[in-house]
């Protein structure tokens, strides 16, 4: 599994524009993909950032799913700049409690 971590560097004026965006796009495309095991979305309140760390099966079934729905997604997101960084899980840590 891979993570797509999307950076929107927004500031600290529109987080909560960005987010409802995000979630809205979230839930009503993304959610739906097979190859698709998740999200979580983030603020980073001191710099005006959102984070949208997304677990894909691999980053390429990511990177088809954006080219192949950029009529959708383009108008949604494009105003807040993303920046997308494709890591792959090097270590994963449960809690033990």
């Amino acid at each position: 599994m891979d993570v797509v971590m999307v950076e929107f560097p927004v500031g600290s004026d529109k987080t909560d524009e960005c987010v409802a965006a995000l979630n809205e796009l979230m839930t009503s495309v993304v959610a739906k993909q097979t190859k698709f095991h998740g999200a979580t979305i983030c603020v980073e309140a001191a710099s005006g950032s959102v984070f949208n760390a997304m677990r894909w099966e691999t980053a390429a079934d990511f990177i088809e799913f954006r080219d192949s729905h950029q009529i959708m997604i383009q108008p949604a997101l494009a105003k807040f700049n993303p920046k997308p960084h494709m890591l792959s899980i090097a270590c994963e840590i449960e809690a033990q409690n």
